[in-house]
């Protein structure tokens, strides 16, 4: 006995005719007759009776219909599981980010993803992220928004889910602090650059900060450093500024960085997102389930 002739007794059950059974799977009727009977000598009991233009079944031929009905159910749910499993397993996630701060957010809703499900992490500049993932060689990526202007993602064929908001205050060393007092104002720090960390050439984080600073504030230098760390350095020895998402550097901060994060007089409202973005029409499974877990 095999499955094959299992579905093929319940066709005969469902249709109530050898012949139509054989035309439906273009063999001939000799053969599913054939095919009954070898199944009625396997199991030592009579399934039909044999009419002469009609068919139908015994007691033991309806018993055994229910159980065939089972095991063919089950069998079809098995096989699905398997396949969806199988797609799991195989399922890659590749995520792209260009900042320390996004790799907290990372941190927050990688564990919530079914452990069948693999991921690439890739650390890469803003424009490279949104070519990336044109190009489908990243599934998703961190994107800091309105901050200084909007990004319009659905021109760019991408949807955008918002996973963080945030308060942008800077950077000053703490001895720089003293000689200011308690609450500084941003004109007061004019004379110094302004530093970001970017592990590649990029402008998107340049124009960011210089369109929220507005046209009243101008700064003599932006510039981007090749390390968080450098970052770090060069704001606790008071030779630049730098601007910190409020919530995250709390999470990265030390006291070793000797960095206040103030929000001067003259910098207020400066809320921006931080979003996880995607082309249109990616199927990924496995980025389908992160979506589903971040909405």
């Amino acid at each position: 006995m095999n499955i094959d002739q299992i579905k093929l007794f319940i066709q005969v059950t469902e249709l109530g005719s050898f012949k139509k059974v054989a035309e439906q799977n273009y063999i001939s009727q000799r053969a599913v007759s054939q095919q009954m009977k070898k199944l009625e000598d396997e199991l030592g009991a009579q399934l039909f009776i044999r009419g002469h233009n009609s068919i139908s079944l015994t007691p033991a031929g309806k018993f055994f219909r229910e159980r065939c009905v089972t095991i063919t159910e089950l069998l079809d749910d098995t096989s699905s599981k398997v396949r969806d499993i199988s797609l799991d397993t195989q399922s890659l996630l590749s995520i792209g980010y260009f900042s320390p701060f996004d790799t907290v957010l990372i941190r927050n809703f990688i564990p919530k993803l079914p452990t069948t499900v693999q991921y690439s992490i890739s650390e890469e500049g803003p424009e490279h992220i949104l070519s990336d993932l044109l190009m489908n060689k990243l599934d998703c990526g961190m994107m800091m928004d309105n901050y200084g202007y909007k990004i319009d993602f659905d021109k760019q064929r991408l949807q955008a889910i918002t996973i963080h908001e945030d308060q942008m205050v800077i950077g000053i060393s703490k001895h720089l602090l003293k000689q200011l007092g308690t609450n500084p104002r941003l004109a007061d720090l004019q004379g110094l650059p302004v530093i970001y960390y970017n592990n590649e050439e990029s402008s998107y984080l340049k124009e960011s900060f210089l369109a929220s600073l507005g046209p009243k504030l101008k700064f003599a230098h932006v510039e981007r450093t090749t390390s968080y760390e450098q970052m770090q350095l060069l704001v606790s020895l008071g030779q630049a500024i730098s601007f910190y998402p409020q919530e995250l550097i709390r999470k990265l901060s030390t006291p070793a960085d000797q960095i206040a994060y103030v929000l001067p007089q003259d910098y207020q409202n400066q809320k921006f997102q931080f979003k996880l973005i995607y082309k249109k029409g990616n199927r990924n499974p496995a980025l389908r389930k992160l979506i589903s877990l971040l909405k």
